[in-house]
């Protein structure tokens, strides 16, 4: 499995922490993992902590890993985390207030999406830590720690959240019961409850819990890329999924989350796939999160070939949500 999130993402940490909230940070995600039942979801995210860990706490590897994550990613992207590359509106000094214009996730070192356990043990590793501004700490723990207080302090950073909830399209790698490939398990078993518990974005590869309620998660919490829809909702889908229709529209794409998107342009779309013009060379197999203005993908790479000066590129969904549901499933604009 491809990891897409950088160290610091995955620790919690700000790029520029010092290593003490690191090293606290890794030990109570080290500590969450061992009750957890999942045992090849805590073997794989044990594994990546551990490789995380081993380059950040060496200064030299973390000098190194620190010059080549800087050249891909500004370090504003890197300190908003999941609020970065165009999920919510922009924000702007202005926006802030007069009385205080520090980011409280910036003053505890901590990610923006960090879990309460987290929050507590970056403060608390942060007062022994020397020149520090203890009443900066308190007041930005006061509020972090708090949930309703963190909910609007979060709405107030983020601005609105510009991802709309609709029905996913099953695409033609989820069969059976959502599995990949087309590997399906007809009769559940108990021993199978705990695989269950927890699926993950096809993207990033953050964890998400199913929903057994008619409120389902659409949308990957880490780099808002649709999630796979459930058995049922894919018996339910009345499209046609062999239609393709030429068009062209400007779309963005991204590699690793996060990061700057590269620009492409759509040649030709269909339910079940897409053939575009990327600016950047990809290669077979590679898995893309594509933002365009009519639909929300991931997105596998099948073919290519060279057409200067852009690439032209196949690829075929794995996950998609169009922003029309009924009707045709696509609207362009003139």
């Amino acid at each position: 499995m491809k990891e897409r999130r950088n160290y610091y993402r995955s620790l919690y940490a700000q790029p520029d922490a010092p290593l003490t909230v690191i090293q606290v940070n890794y030990h109570m995600l080290m500590l969450k993992l061992r009750v957890r039942q999942d045992h090849d979801y805590v073997e794989l995210q044990a594994d990546f902590l551990k490789t995380a860990m081993a380059v950040l706490n060496d200064p030299l590897k973390r000098a190194v890993y620190d010059r080549q994550l800087q050249r891909r990613y500004p370090m504003k992207m890197l300190s908003l985390g999941s609020f970065a590359s165009g999920i919510v509106d922009s924000m702007t000094d202005s926006a802030m207030t007069q009385t205080n214009r520090r980011n409280y996730y910036r003053v505890l070192q901590i990610q923006p999406d960090a879990p309460a356990e987290i929050i507590t043990g970056s403060y608390q590793a942060l007062l022994h830590y020397p020149y520090q501004n203890v009443d900066l700490l308190k007041e930005a723990h006061a509020v972090l720690a708090n949930p309703a207080a963190r909910l609007r302090y979060d709405a107030y950073l983020a601005g609105k959240w510009r991802y709309s909830e609709k029905t996913l399209m099953p695409v033609n790698k989820m069969k059976h019961g959502g599995h990949p490939d087309g590997i399906g398990h007809s009769v559940p078993s108990a021993a199978d409850d705990s695989k269950k518990a927890l699926s993950f974005c096809m993207f990033c590869h953050t964890a998400y819990a199913k929903q057994t309620g008619p409120y389902q998660q659409h949308a990957c919490l880490e780099c808002g890329s649709p999630l796979p829809v459930t058995a049922e909702a894919s018996f339910e889908q009345k499209h046609r999924t062999n239609i393709r229709i030429n068009m062209h529209g400007k779309f963005e794409y991204y590699l690793f989350w996060p990061d700057m998107p590269s620009k492409g342009i759509i040649q030709d779309l269909s339910p079940r796939g897409t053939r575009f013009f990327a600016e950047t060379p990809l290669n077979l197999h590679d898995v893309i999160k594509i933002d365009a203005p009519n639909f929300r993908a991931v997105a596998e790479v099948i073919h290519q070939r060279r057409i200067q000066p852009f690439v032209s590129v196949g690829a075929c969904f794995l996950t998609v949500k169009f922003e029309q549901e009924r009707g045709s499933f696509l609207a362009v604009d003139i």
